[in-house]
Formats: structure tokens, C-alpha cells, sequence
């Protein structure tokens, strides 16, 4: 618009021009009349002199408004200049130019201090810097992992000898390189990514930094847990154990990595057989190595005797001089003899053992006397501990179970209880011993409804056949 004016103006200035040089010349040569003549030649020059100072003036216009904005000078003002109507119209458009430009740049600072503010805030480092080492972006979170306050150069970035800025300064876009450093007795290992960005002509890298130790430190526990768990899995019967007249069946269920339940089937003299399930209490690795001693205890103190309570109080007298008060272990000892089809049993403070009568369907609960392992020094747990001997009958069902069943409760915060087991049984009596343990693992589940497993779940499940 302001550029239409001035074409139109110029134009008009031309052809007046143009006119007003006619107008002389006809004059000069058809009139004698000096004194117009002169008048005419003043208005000339008068044209002249007027049409070069509008075209100066617009240049001289543009030129300043040119060299504000070269040397980012926003404050020059281009309206309100007393120099004629017809630069209204342009001093107008660059004013507005100028609000319009200043405006953008000051979106544009505004979006920049917010990044800015958002790079200092996040958790990963980030530092920025020139092909020389020069740094001109460092944030909070990479000053903390670097181990630094103010530092300007990568020169000057070391950790205890490591020099760690000439490890970044060798990066490349799309590389990746891990750095170690220790402080204080603290490992640290951060891993760095490099890319790179061109500003005007000049180039940078960015390096992205993260503390991957706690990772690093997650991964070498998980791996330490699964050989744990390996070694933990290979303590338990890698099968059940084929008896005449019987059948039987046991499965451990560790409710993280490695647990604190235990089962065995041990063979003992005269051909009978020790059937134990243990719980230590707690759970995970230090349950589990105290179940891990407690197997090594049974197996090495039944090569003196055959008596449940005898191993029990031999048991209880190394455990208690071995474990530590904050835990104890709760055991369930059964000798079987399938020659006389009786099983003698003991228990220490563990959840009572169900025995299903095959003839009439009873339920009974074998609760010996006795408190948990490790607990006392031997004299109360010794007056305490009982046996009890049953005879065994065609079809009859021994259960031994740990209280990660029992207790197995679901988001309600309701117990799986003792008497859904009990129907369990009961209802497949006529299965085996592997069908019953995998109908009441089916009904926990069904039952916590995809609640977290709280704890170890263990059970042992005997049969008579004949």
C-alpha cells in the first residue's frame, strides 16, 4: 500500500513536471513575456528540487529503518515524524514491522527461557559446547552427576583423575560411551549420548548424561536372585518319590525370587520315609538361606536317630545358637512306615496337617504340641513337643501346607481360610495327590482374584492305595 502511494506520488510529480517544462517551452517560443518565463523556470526547479528530496527522504526512511533493524535497534520509532503527508503511509508500515518483529522475538524469548527452564529441571543432565571444549549450556542435573558448580570449559572436567571432559569431547553425533567414576567410596557409572546442532554457522554437541548405577545395580541383583533361586530350586525333590502303596506329591511356590518354605521327602532306615515341610519366617534371601541351613541340619542329624522329636530337638539346639532373634522356623516332621501303614508325626508351632479318612470322609487336624525353632534354648521346646502316631487306612489323605494358602486372602483383605481347603479335599478325595495340590493352586488364584502372592505357598500331599 505505502508502496503504491509512493509510485503514484512520484508519477504525478513526473507528469506535473512534464507539464510545467511544456508549458515553458511553449512560452519561450511563441511570448516574449520575460517575467512568466522566469515563474515558469522557479516552478521547475522548484518540481526538481521537490521530487529529489521526496525520493531522499524515503530512502533516508528505509535506510534507518534498515539499520534499526541491523543492529536490532527496536526502540527507533518511524510514525508521528513531522515529514509530510505522504510518509505517513510508510511510516506507518515500518512502525508496524517493527511492533510485529518485536513481538515474534519476544514470543521467540519467551519459548527460550522456557526451554531453558524445562532443560534445567528434567532429571537426565544435559550439557551443550562447542568443537573447543567451550561450554554454553550445563543444567542442574548434569552439574550433580558431574560432581561440579561452575565450570566453563570441558578441559576442566575431571573426577578424581578421570578425565572425563576429553571423553565427551570425543563424541560423535549418534555415539554412546559409559563413564565410571567414584567419589566418597560411591560408584558411579553414567552413560552419554552425543548429538549434534548447527546455530547460524557454528556448530555444537549435545551430550544427554543419566546415572544408570541404581540399573546396573538392579540388573546384578536380579541375576545374583535367579542363580539363588536355581541353587534354592535344586535343594527341593527334583521328584516325588514312588512307595508302595502310595502315592504323593509336593510342589514350592516362592512368593518373590527365592522363598522361605521347604519340603522334602527323605529316605530313612527299614525303608520308611521322612516327610517334612518347613516355613522360616519373612521371606526372600535371608529366608532363604536360613532354609538352606535348616535343610543341611535335618539331613545330617537324622543319621543319628529316626525319631522325628529327637531330630526336632537336636534341630532346635543348633538353630538357636545359629539364628538371629529376628527369625525362627516352623516345621512339620512326619516318619511314614508303609509297612505298618502308620505315620508318626511332630510338630513345631507350624499350621496343623489335614488327615481326610477314605472310609467314613472325616476331617481331622493334627496339631502335636510343640513351639517354632530356634525360638527358646531347648528346655521348654523340649517339654513341649509331642508325637502323634495314626494308622493309616486305603484312601486315606494327608495334607501338609504351609499358611501362604491358608492366608492367601484376596483385595478385601478376606483369608482363603482353612475350611476351603478342607472341601477342596473332600471333593477330590477320589484324585491324586498331584490333581488335589493343583485344584487348591487353581482355587487361591481364582480366589485373590490377581492379588500380589503375599507369601511362600508350599504343600505335600500323601495318599494311601492300597
Amino acid at each position: 500500500m505505502a508502496y503504491n502511494k509512493f509510485r503514484i506520488h512520484v508519477i504525478l510529480q513526473v507528469v506535473l513536471l512534464g507539464l510545467t517544462i511544456g508549458t515553458g517551452m511553449y512560452l519561450f517560443f511563441n511570448t516574449n513575456l520575460i517575467a512568466t518565463l522566469f515563474l515558469i523556470g522557479a516552478v521547475i526547479i522548484f518540481q526538481l528540487v521537490y521530487l529529489i528530496r521526496y525520493v531522499e527522504t524515503t530512502n533516508r526512511e528505509l535506510n534507518r529503518f534498515l539499520n534499526a533493524m541491523k543492529h536490532e535497534d527496536y526502540s527507533t520509532s518511524f510514525a508521528g515524524l513531522k515529514i509530510g503527508p505522504t510518509f505517513d503511509q510508510l511510516q506507518n508500515t515500518f512502525s508496524e514491522f517493527t511492533r510485529q518483529f518485536i513481538r515474534v522475538r519476544s514470543e521467540k524469548e519467551e519459548s527460550l527461557r522456557f526451554l531453558q527452564t524445562v532443560v534445567q529441571h528434567v532429571g537426565a543432565g544435559v550439557i551443550s559446547f562447542e568443537p573447543n571444549g567451550k561450554i554454553v549450556l550445563i543444567n542442574a542435573a548434569a552439574k550433580r552427576l558431574l560432581q561440579t558448580s561452575d565450570i566453563n570449559n570441558l578441559a576442566k572436567l575431571n573426577i578424581d583423575g578421570n578425565r572425563i571432559g576429553d571423553t565427551l569431547l570425543r563424541l560423535r553425533a549418534g555415539e554412546t560411551c559409559i563413564i565410571t567414576a567414584d567419589r566418597n567410596n560411591t560408584k558411579q557409572t553414567l552413560a552419554a549420548y552425543a548429538t549434534e546442532y548447527k546455530l547460524g554457522e557454528k556448530k555444537y554437541t549435545l551430550v544427554s548424561l543419566q546415572n544408570i548405577q541404581n540399573e546396573l545395580d538392579r540388573e546384578r541383583m536380579a541375576n545374583e536372585l535367579e542363580i539363588a533361586r536355581t541353587i534354592q530350586k535344586s535343594l527341593l525333590p527334583d521328584s516325588d518319590p514312588e512307595i508302595p502303596g502310595y502315592r504323593i506329591a509336593g510342589i514350592c511356590r516362592p512368593a518373590k525370587e527365592v522363598g522361605g518354605d521347604y519340603y522334602d521327602f527323605i529316605p530313612m532306615p527299614g525303608n520308611k520315609w521322612g516327610i517334612i515341610i518347613a516355613d522360616v519366617s519373612g521371606k526372600g534371601v535371608p529366608s532363604a538361606f536360613y532354609m538352606t541351613l535348616t535343610k543341611g541340619m535335618i539331613q545330617s542329624q537324622m543319621l543319628y536317630t529316626d525319631s522325628p522329636g529327637e531330630v526336632m530337638a537336636r534341630i532346635n539346639n543348633l538353630l538357636y545358637n545359629t539364628i538371629t532373634d529376628k527369625f525362627f522356623v516352623t516345621m512339620f516332621f512326619a516318619v511314614l512306615d508303609p509297612a505298618r501303614h502308620t505315620i508318626t508325626c511332630t510338630r513345631a508351632g507350624h499350621n496343623a496337617a489335614i488327615h481326610y479318612g477314605g472310609t467314613g470322609g472325616t476331617i481331622r487336624h493334627i496339631r502335636p504340641g510343640g513351639i517354632g525353632l530356634g525360638l527358646e534354648r531347648g528346655e521348654l521346646f523340649e517339654t513341649t513337643l509331642q508325637e502323634e502316631a495314626l494308622q493309616l487306612k486305603p484312601d486315606d489323605i494327608m495334607v501338609f501346607y504351609t499358611d501362604g494358602f491358608s492366608e492367601a486372602h484376596n483385595r478385601d483383605r478376606v483369608e482363603y481360610g482353612e475350611r476351603k481347603l478342607e472341601d477342596l479335599i473332600r471333593m477330590n478325595a477320589p484324585e491324586s495327590p498331584s490333581v488335589i495340590i493343583q485344584s487348591v493352586i487353581n482355587d487361591v488364584a481364582s480366589f485373590i482374584e490377581g492379588n500380589e502372592q503375599h507369601d511362600d505357598m508350599t504343600m505335600i500331599a500323601l495318599k494311601v492305595t492300597e
